[in-house]
């Protein structure tokens, strides 16, 4: 038990400091324009780069995992952390920047399905407890890297706090490079791509789960800053909006794990999407921020239940042998539907009215997570709601 607290407490450290170091960056693009003087679409191509990077390794990359080389690809995916952040600090050009969030994103794919898959392996009991721990310090990373990042900025200049990143990265894989981690259940038999899962239904039905709830995160991040804005909220406050966003998720999603594995993963997953679907289509009714902002954090509180659910789920329902494939596969279908939505979100934004384009989201929320409870009746531990 000591082991698996020890190998454990070494993931969720290194996960945060991925994260962290992947996500500086997001509070620094407007530095980089105003020094380096590019134009706006450089903004777009900078943070496209690294989510195509992320889609790219988790599907062709993350299932070598699978093949023995898990704890390499934790090491590569953290060298990439240090390059990354050394490339947007030793940079000048649109060029050199968009190569850096190309690295960074290759990063994050490369570690974050083998990370998952070694957490879940550790004990056949907590599975959910575990992958929720694991999201939350995910998360928590994702939000401390720009807040310490804009920090930095003003008395150290632009390019130190990319260096001090790299730095925490350094010691992160120097601590990973060193641990003992144990081995992923291994296939002898010929693998072919990642989407070769889908025929599953136990991978099937948690990614469909997975992927319901995290659709209304692309369209927050293409429009939450341009409607809270719109109905009245100021910069500081849209800042704030999202720390009261992700707090909910970091303090709970232990719990929520812990909760989906003694209620039932897929009951737990269900009833979340039931929540995360209505709140969804409510956020566009309302022009005081505060009640929005409100809905985030009781959406916040459940996706902190279905994410680890889904993700347990997912770890469980995976074939022998598959499992950071498997787990790929589900971060992949998150990018590639968050990209996808964060366009039509933008294009709907200016064609209809804010109530409906959010009434839009909330319900194919609704109608992707009935799929999933409809297809999970079938599996054979299923617990439908």
């Amino acid at each position: 038990m000591t082991s698996i607290r020890k190998t454990e407490r070494v993931l969720l450290g290194a996960v945060f400091a991925m994260e962290a170091g992947g996500s500086v960056i997001f509070a620094l693009m407007a530095n980089l324009q105003d020094e380096f003087n590019f134009s706006d679409i450089g903004l777009g191509l900078i943070a496209a780069a690294g989510f195509m990077a992320s889609f790219i390794v988790q599907i062709l990359i993350a299932p070598y995992a699978d093949r023995g080389h898990a704890k390499r690809l934790l090491i590569i995916g953290t060298t990439l952390v240090v390059l990354g952040n050394a490339l947007f600090a030793s940079g000048s050009t649109l060029v050199i920047f968009i190569l850096a969030r190309l690295v960074s994103g290759a990063a994050s794919g490369l570690f974050l399905p083998p990370a998952r898959a070694l957490i879940a392996s550790l004990d056949e009991e907590g599975v959910s407890e575990r992958l929720g721990a694991m999201g939350g310090a995910a998360l928590a990373g994702f939000v401390t890297g720009p807040v310490i990042g804009g920090f930095l900025v003003g008395p150290l200049g632009l390019r130190w706090p990319f260096i001090i990143f790299s730095i925490a990265a350094m010691i992160s894989l120097l601590i990973v490079s060193t641990q003992h981690l144990p081995t992923l259940p291994y296939s002898a038999n010929r693998q072919g791509l990642a989407f070769g899962l889908f025929k599953q239904r136990s991978v099937l039905v948690p990614i469909l789960m997975l992927s319901s709830i995290a659709l209304p995160v692309g369209m927050y991040d293409a429009l939450w800053d341009r409607f809270l804005t719109d109905i009245g909220a100021s910069d500081i406050v849209v800042g704030l909006s999202l720390a009261a966003y992700a707090l909910p998720f970091i303090v709970l999603s232990r719990f929520g794990g812990r909760l989906a594995d003694r209620r039932g993963k897929v009951k737990v997953s269900f009833i979340a999407m039931l929540f995360v679907a209505p709140l969804t289509a409510l956020y566009g009714w309302f022009t005081v921020p505060l009640i929005p902002i409100l809905l985030g954090m009781i959406e916040s509180c459940a996706q902190a239940a279905g994410a680890p659910a889904g993700q347990g789920l997912l770890a469980e329902g995976a074939p022998e042998g598959r499992a950071s494939a498997a787990q790929g596969l589900a971060g992949a279908c998150n990018q590639l539907l968050a990209a996808v939505v964060a366009v039509l979100a933008t294009w709907g934004y200016g064609q209809v009215s804010a109530p409906t384009l959010f009434t839009i989201a909330g319900a194919c929320v609704l109608l992707m997570g009935s799929v999933a409870q409809v297809l999970a009746r079938k599996l054979p531990t299923a617990q439908p709601a």
